[in-house]
């Protein structure tokens, strides 16, 4: 029996119970998403460690979850912005450029023996200058917000941490990978930091979304 655990997919798992939790009963479409794309991550994880056991690779389900990555993240920010500019004219634009970039990249290349690593960087650079694009746009907004139980500010916040963070590690991928504390690459150790970020933030704004539900009752 090979370990299906890591401490990666223990927090997936984590952000996951919190998801019910909090999201189970709401009726907002794009929380609804967000409680199966978390669902789906976590069925990932566990998927490829299996596909990898077997297979000795598990590239092609990570390739496979790329296109589900940034489709939820570009929806995400589309909800998110679209309260403050019309985002629809350029986030279309862009997801249809980077969806060529990665169809063309899946044809070009074996999925099963390359990961598609161009299209994870562009769509990083695009989710992060998404985030700074909301965060400039709150601060501008006149509105009062109470940001310690605002769903979508820790949304944000752990989103543009974990790509920020992953575009930085993927440029100096050769040094990292090189580079071990203990039994750890630094890669590793950097990876689950910034998942910690990500899903713990995430998970946070699911608590917060609860709370907004339960006020707007």
């Amino acid at each position: 029996m090979f370990k299906l655990f890591s401490v990666n997919s223990l927090v997936e798992f984590t952000c996951l119970i919190f998801a019910f939790i909090f999201l189970i009963k709401d009726k907002n479409i794009f929380w609804k998403t967000t409680l199966a794309y978390i669902f789906i991550v976590c069925f990932t994880e566990i998927f490829a460690k299996y596909i990898g056991k077997i297979y000795h690779s598990n590239l092609i389900v990570y390739n496979i979850y790329t296109a589900v990555e940034l489709t939820y993240i570009t929806y995400a920010f589309y909800y998110f912005l679209k309260d403050f500019l019309a985002i629809k004219k350029l986030i279309i634009p862009v997801y249809l450029v980077i969806i060529a970039i990665y169809i063309g990249f899946s044809a070009k290349n074996n999925m099963i023996l390359i990961y598609n690593s161009i299209t994870v960087s562009i769509m990083s650079v695009a989710f992060v200058i998404y985030g700074l694009m909301y965060f400039f746009l709150l601060l501008k907004d006149e509105e009062f917000i109470d940001l310690k139980f605002h769903p979508a500010f820790w949304w944000v916040g752990g989103a543009i941490i974990f790509y920020f963070g992953g575009t930085l590690a993927n440029f100096f991928d050769d040094i990292i990978q090189q580079k071990f504390l203990g039994r750890f690459n630094t890669r590793y150790i950097i990876y689950t930091t910034l998942n910690l970020f990500l899903y713990g933030f995430w998970s946070y704004s699911f608590i917060c979304r609860a709370r907004q539900r339960k006020i707007c009752q």
